[in-house]
């Protein structure tokens, strides 16, 4: 897949370098889009996904045995009886990218990672466009995707998520005992599917 940093990923990107919209600069942007071509000669992106059925709970949700704690998640798919699960990474290499370009030039390598951060994200929103939306049946739309560590969703969700879908074995993704992605450059995802009503 082709990739072109919009403006806005641009401006994403240097969102996540902490920049202030008021030093935006010629130089610094270019130096976030020089990152962002870098990026294109290491990146791996990969996906896996399926669809679940939820059991609710008060204060939560199950999904293949796994018990996910959150007023959050269980508001999200309050209308939901099936899910998507999702993990994506944009591989190991990245990872190694980053480090070595953060002990060459700190500004250099806070845009890689900046701009990997970016990418993983417009990653999966382009996965879910061009293969979840693609599964649903008719009369079914998507919620919003929901990630561990956002709102009240414990991190622990993540080691739920992938191990539900077999990532490790997948896509040689796992998490650390102090709940880091490895890969770092990850995500793992929930999305709930609702009834359009007629």
């Amino acid at each position: 897949m082709n990739f072109t940093p919009t403006d806005k990923l641009i401006t994403d990107a240097l969102r996540y370098m902490r920049v202030p919209p008021t030093v935006h600069d010629d130089e610094l942007i270019q130096t976030v889009r020089d990152a962002f071509t870098r990026l294109e000669n290491f990146v791996t992106p990969r996906c896996v996904w399926g669809r679940f059925h939820i059991v609710h709970f008060d204060g939560g949700i199950e999904i293949e045995g796994a018990y996910l704690y959150s007023n959050n998640i269980a508001r999200l798919t309050q209308r939901s009886d099936e899910c998507y699960l999702l993990a994506a990474t944009l591989g190991q290499e990245v990872d190694r990218q980053i480090s070595i370009a953060q002990q060459k030039n700190m500004l250099d390598g806070m845009a890689l990672d900046a701009c990997a951060s970016v990418r993983i994200d417009a990653f999966i929103d382009q996965f879910i466009i061009e293969n979840v939306k693609l599964s649903l049946h008719e009369g079914e739309k998507l919620t919003q995707r929901f990630s561990p560590g956002y709102g009240d969703l414990s991190m622990n969700a993540i080691e739920d998520i992938i191990t539900i879908l077999n990532a490790q074995k997948r896509i040689g993704l796992s998490v650390t005992r102090s709940l880091m992605m490895s890969p770092i450059k990850s995500v793992t995802a929930i999305i709930g599917i609702n009834k359009t009503t007629t």
